[in-house]
């Protein structure tokens, strides 16, 4: 028999084999309480099983989504229906998404294991939480009001109002000189804030993401960080323009996480940065490493994709 012949057979016969054992994924339909944007499960998976959440969303919403797997290698994606490509990878980004959808339509969150992981039919309980907040969320005048520590160091982060201008404030705990508060002005609401060590010298940073509603406005983000357990000094994110790959149909509309030891800054792309253009339906991500500059710390470009 022709050896390209016999190749193709059994490159048939296998695909088929596969096909024969690939294991139906559960699926579930996602829908929120009146009045909540929040919704959590707790379930498992085993082997190839797959988990499929659909949600139902419009453009410019903003979704998070965190997993806390038992297993460190189940992991999720998201997808939009029709998509040729996944929006987010788990497996490549961690298991924290937050940021605006590109389009109106149905994404799916999937959860799954690892090739090996799932061969060896091995079991993943997880926590999934899923949270899609309207497009205009950042321009709630709730305040803001969260505690979050590590490494022994304690950051109280609260929002207020001072004379119609929206103030953000900032009371360490726990340092060796000097605990004196810091407040800063804000242009927008403040969404999320999350502690990190992302230089691992075992002093924590402190991250605060705040955003404003509406095309052409960026992100903002405000970070701190513990010199050495004993005060703090701010951390310096240079521009999406100093980056001229990243700044390419950038038009703000971004969001920040911390992922797996890096900062992440997330945006969708329009098809140019002219005020008329539309959007390509993608997003791009650019990393971030804290490092040490002449003058303080700084959050220095580790790359940039897009998805």
């Amino acid at each position: 028999m022709n050896i390209w012949l016999a190749a193709a057979l059994a490159a048939i016969v296998s695909l088929s084999a596969q096909a024969a054992t690939k294991v139906t994924p559960r699926v579930e339909r996602v829908t929120f309480e009146k009045g909540a944007d929040a919704v959590e499960f707790n379930q498992s998976i085993q082997g190839p099983l797959t988990a499929q959440y659909r949600v139902s969303a419009k453009a410019g919403q903003i979704l998070t989504v965190d997993l806390k797997p038992s297993n460190t290698s189940a992991y999720f994606n998201i997808t939009a229906k029709g998509a040729d490509y996944a929006l987010f990878n788990g497996s490549i980004m961690g298991n924290h998404f937050m940021g605006p959808l590109p389009a109106d339509g149905e994404y799916t969150v999937q959860v799954y294991l690892m090739r090996n992981a799932a061969r060896r039919n091995e079991v993943a309980n997880y926590n999934l939480s899923l949270i899609l907040s309207p497009a205009d969320a950042s321009d709630s005048t709730r305040p803001f009001d969260q505690t979050l520590e590590l490494q022994g160091i304690r950051f109280h982060v609260t929002t207020e109002g001072i004379d119609d201008h929206r103030v953000l404030r900032i009371s360490p705990q726990g340092l060796e000189t000097d605990n004196s508060d810091f407040t800063r002005p804000l242009t927008g609401n403040v969404v999320r804030a999350e502690v990190a060590d992302l230089d691992r010298d075992g002093s924590p940073e402190l991250y605060v993401f705040a955003r404003s509603p509406g095309r052409g406005l960026p992100g903002e983000l405000v970070a701190y960080s513990a010199n050495r357990k004993k005060s703090l000094s701010e951390i310096y994110l240079p521009p999406v323009s100093e980056d001229a790959k990243a700044a390419e149909g950038y038009q703000g509309e971004d969001e920040f996480a911390v992922v797996e030891n890096v900062l992440v800054r997330r945006f969708p792309v329009y098809e140019s940065a002219d005020a008329g253009a539309g959007r390509t339906g993608k997003m791009r991500e650019v990393r971030y490493r804290l490092m040490a500059g002449e003058a303080g710390w700084v959050l220095r470009g580790d790359g940039v994709t897009e998805y």
